[in-house]
């Protein structure tokens, strides 16, 4: 029972994840840095990991900025 509530909490927080990182790859990235306008797709294919991962640091980071 405790694994099952772990798994879908994990779950929950990749999901809010992947719909974060959609904002953040569109809008979210350049609020932060104005160096990253107009960088090539790979650029964003390589950072789409990580700001999944760590979508609540970046959210706490775009909050305060």
């Amino acid at each position: 029972m405790i694994v099952d509530i772990l798994l879908i909490l994990m779950g929950v927080y990749l999901l809010l994840g992947i719909v974060f990182s959609i904002y953040f790859i569109f809008a979210g990235a350049s609020k932060l840095d104005e160096d990253v306008k107009g960088s090539p797709w790979h650029f964003w294919l390589i950072i789409w990991p990580g700001s999944v991962l760590l979508w609540s640091v970046l959210l706490l980071k775009m909050i305060r900025k």
